[in-house]
């Protein structure tokens, strides 16, 4: 049960970062799989389905919103979308060594989630500085 409960400590988090870089569909999936885990009653997604969507982000949703950040000239946009795509790539690695690891991944390590870009770091200690935004340690939440 105790394997269970981080799992879906994971996922729940995972539904944050994906929050906050504004891919709700992607968040609900994850809280999708988190409540399956917790035995709630959810429809059935799966988590080969979430790295589909995930990966799909990253070929087709961010290459257009890319291109529509440049031909408006819009840093802020691209500067958006460039973390995005680090956390979600993030993401789909940290999605990839579970599905190939399972429950033995999250043994011994804390999982930590960035609060400025959604970030998730899976160590002893959160990073010095976050890869994605720069933000200093202080600005990562240790996920229980």
């Amino acid at each position: 049960m105790a394997q269970a409960t981080a799992l879906s400590a994971v996922l729940s988090n995972l539904s944050k970062a994906a929050e906050k870089q504004e891919l709700f569909g992607i968040a609900e999936r994850f809280n999708e799989l988190a409540g399956l885990v917790d035995g709630n009653q959810a429809r059935d997604p799966s988590l080969e389905a979430l790295r589909a969507e995930v990966a799909r982000d990253g070929e087709r949703d961010y290459p257009a919103l890319q291109t529509a950040g440049a031909e408006a000239g819009d840093r802020g946009v691209l500067r958006a979308v460039k973390w995005g795509e680090k956390v979600t790539t993030a993401q789909r690695a940290l999605m990839d060594r579970y599905a190939s690891k399972g429950d033995a991944l999250l043994e011994g390590k804390q999982l930590f989630l960035c609060e400025a870009c959604g970030f998730i770091f899976l160590g002893d200690d959160p990073p010095e500085i976050c890869p994605v935004c720069k933000a200093p340690a202080p600005r990562f939440s240790n996920v229980k």
